[in-house]
């Protein structure tokens, strides 16, 4: 579980700060982007590919820190032994 959640968190950091690059080249981040976006929605759609690669990467590194958070609960659990048992 601690080598699938570091391996998870790494790959979420990574491919969310490309996305965060692809997007401020993209101007994602801009006001004149989302202003502007109604009337040029065609070429605009085609731009908006870093943001689901975004919350992809947001997605993977939540779900590698809960992994490891876990396992840290876990590794803890059994070295101190569990309150309750």
């Amino acid at each position: 579980m601690l080598i699938v959640g570091l391996f998870l968190s790494v790959s979420g950091l990574i491919v969310f700060r490309f996305a965060l690059r692809q997007g401020r080249r993209a101007a994602l981040f801009s006001s004149e982007f989302w202003v502007t976006f109604p009337e040029f929605a065609r070429y605009r759609l085609r731009r908006l590919w870093p943001a689901p690669l975004g919350l992809a990467g947001a997605i993977l590194l939540i779900w590698g820190l809960v992994l490891l958070f876990q396992w840290l609960l876990a590794y803890y659990a059994a070295r101190l032994g569990h309150p309750l048992g």
